[in-house]
């Protein structure tokens, strides 16, 4: 069994380790551990680890998106160590920021899932797919 909890400063390496195996197939070298790690320890971000016995399973990391006309609860992060998916640590990760959302009353989006995350989708079933378009500068 194992336990979802809120990052502490003590468990900094860990969370490196599992935040540079969550990337280590991305393209792209945007992401930076030193900013994560400064938004999840702060009381009002919603961030937790699963661990059973000291190992550290993975990590979800959830933020508050808001603007003039709307205000909503986005998934950022959900890593599941490879060994351990499959497993219910990735539904556990997710049913804490469900219920936070709930909490907060906001309604709560995932953004972002790479096509080829057959897992990820597996987990998100239950979710209405919303279409939107996204645009990035080309670089020339």
């Amino acid at each position: 069994m194992f336990i979802i909890e809120k990052p502490k400063q003590i468990h900094l390496s860990s969370w490196k380790k599992m935040f540079d195996n969550s990337q280590m197939f991305r393209k792209s070298s945007e992401n930076n551990f030193d900013l994560l790690w400064n938004s999840v320890i702060k009381e009002e971000s919603y961030a937790f680890s699963a661990k059973n016995e000291g190992d550290f399973l993975g990590f979800t990391v959830a933020s508050i998106y808001e603007n003039y006309k709307e205000k909503y609860l986005y998934l950022d992060l959900l890593f599941v160590k490879q060994k351990y998916r499959k497993m219910g640590v990735g539904t556990a990760l997710l049913n804490k920021i469900e219920e936070i959302s709930t909490n907060l009353e906001l309604e709560f989006f995932v953004h972002g899932i790479e096509k080829t995350n057959l897992i990820a989708h597996r987990l998100f079933n239950n979710y209405r797919k919303i279409e939107k378009i996204i645009y990035k500068k080309k670089l020339d």
